[in-house]
């Protein structure tokens, strides 16, 4: 056997257990958990977007140094395609989050004045 299809047993038969492993530490450190409110998932998802931003942007940048061989070409298109639909989702999310936090402040109607009707007994007038 090669050292080439050697190392590729060895991934595939320790790709369970890696991600497993990945599983857990996302679990014990809380990701896996539901966002307690809107900004908690819009921050989720922006970094969630940024860590896939970071990892096929240096795939990328890898093909693009050796000249995209053969076995890259459509790879590299894959790659291409998700680093625009992470960024796309992590600007949407970003987006979102931006109009969260600063909301236009809520105009209300001014309020109608009071007619005897509408006080309270301790103002009524006595007659």
């Amino acid at each position: 056997m090669t050292r080439p299809m050697m190392l590729l047993v060895v991934a595939i038969l320790a790709s369970p257990l890696a991600a497993w492993g990945i599983h857990r530490l996302a679990k014990g450190l809380g990701f896996l958990d539901p966002p307690w409110n809107v900004e908690h998932e819009q921050r989720r998802t922006i970094v969630m977007a940024l860590f896939a931003f970071v990892l096929f942007l240096s795939v990328f940048l890898f093909g693009h140094a050796n000249a995209w061989p053969r076995v890259w070409a459509i790879f590299g298109i894959i790659n291409g395609l998700a680093l625009i639909f992470f960024a796309t989702i992590g600007a949407i999310a970003a987006r979102r989050l931006w109009k969260l936090r600063h909301a236009a402040p809520e105009t209300t109607a001014p309020a109608a004045p009071l007619t005897s009707d509408d006080a309270s007994p301790a103002e009524k007038p006595l007659a």
